[in-house]
């Protein structure tokens, strides 16, 4: 049999229920005529009761008569800056951009206003002197003393300064002329044609010297003709030499090395046999300083042209090398001297030439040839 539960549910009366629901219909409506009454109120009866206002017209503003009557601001900066942006101290602080280093950019160059058809600008001139070098003060003051001893009459000490100055500067022109000048007061002739010859090989380079040189060698060339064209047959001459010229060729492996050049004149109208033509070239050396003896050099010659007939002028010229080599100059202590030129046809001794002069009486030529 079923036992009761001892905790009932309560139980509410009828009339409790009733009651509560009049109450909710009561609400409802009072909200609902609030509400009707409230949307047929007009806006005038709510501006009479305070409840909202009608929005005034706008006003007209005259902005140039505000502008005309205000005074200007004191901080024009200060117009710059937008309002709405938030002042510095506003600014929440931040890491500063890192801005790239910037360089300074190179200035362009000045434009030159010149006008059209203008030449080019002229570079800027270089003085000469900075590539031309200081001559050596001693080269003048020895080239004075031997001018001084030459007027004096001492030539043998006027030629000793002389050849110091051309040791000091050799392409210098000035000491090699009046070495010239000094041999032509000495009677020296051809002593002093050789000198001209060294000045005329300079060329252009030697400036007034090498016109004087040239005018001296032709001068020099028109006396040898004159002498060769006036002896008559009875004397047997018909050859004569001309002045003869030595142009150094230096080489390492030489103590001395040169070239000499020995014109051959032919009297005019004259035909010469080769073949009955002697010529004779001699080189001397003076040995330990003191000895004069023939050469041990090696020695050359050829004629300059072809074929040796004197028909295309009335002059050939041969050339004769000399060697004397560093090894044989040191072996025996020799040092070259000097040479002499000897010129036979058909037997005739017909013209000698020597340089120095002393050596035609050291070493006389003989006037004939011995078959």
């Amino acid at each position: 049999m079923h036992s009761p539960s001892p905790i009932q549910s309560p139980r509410f009366g009828r009339t409790a229920a009733i009651a509560a629901a009049i109450l909710a219909s009561v609400a409802v409506f009072q909200l609902g005529a609030v509400t009707v009454a409230f949307c047929k109120k007009s806006p005038r009866s709510l501006a009479e009761n305070g409840d909202d206002f009608p929005h005034p017209p706008p006003l007209k503003i005259d902005v140039s008569k505000i502008v005309a009557d205000s005074p200007p601001p004191e901080n024009p900066g200060a117009l710059l800056v937008d309002p709405l942006l938030p002042t510095r101290e506003e600014r929440s602080p931040g890491p500063r951009p890192l801005l790239p280093h910037a360089e300074p950019l190179p200035l362009p160059p000045e434009a030159t206003t010149e006008p059209p058809g203008s030449p080019p600008p002229r570079p800027t001139p270089v003085p000469l002197s900075v590539f031309t070098p200081k001559p050596d003060p001693r080269y003048g003051e020895l080239v004075e003393q031997g001018k001084l001893l030459r007027n004096s009459g001492d030539t043998a000490a006027a030629l000793v300064k002389f050849r110091e100055a051309v040791i000091i500067e050799p392409g210098n022109p000035l000491a090699i002329a009046e070495m010239a000048f000094t041999f032509e007061k000495m009677s020296l002739l051809d002593k002093a044609a050789e000198q001209w010859k060294r000045i005329f090989i300079m060329g252009e380079r030697a400036g007034v010297f090498y016109g004087m040189a040239k005018g001296k060698l032709e001068s020099a060339m028109l006396d040898t003709m004159r002498t060769v064209g006036g002896a008559g047959p009875s004397n047997g001459n018909v050859l004569a030499l001309g002045p003869v010229a030595l142009a150094d060729d230096p080489d390492p492996s030489s103590a001395k090395r040169f070239a000499l050049a020995v014109p051959i004149r032919a009297r005019a109208a004259e035909a010469v046999a080769v073949n009955e033509m002697k010529v004779f070239v001699l080189f001397y050396e003076r040995v330990n300083g003191k000895d004069i003896a023939k050469t041990i050099a090696d020695v050359g010659n050829r004629w300059t042209s072809a074929p040796v007939d004197w028909k295309d002028g009335d002059t050939e010229t041969l050339e004769v090398s000399y060697d004397l080599s560093t090894q044989q100059a040191r072996t025996e202590k020799r040092d070259y001297y000097g040479y002499i030129v000897r010129l036979y046809y058909r037997g005739e001794l017909q013209d000698t030439k020597a340089e120095p002069a002393g050596l035609s009486q050291k070493f006389p030529a003989s006037p004939t040839l011995s078959e």
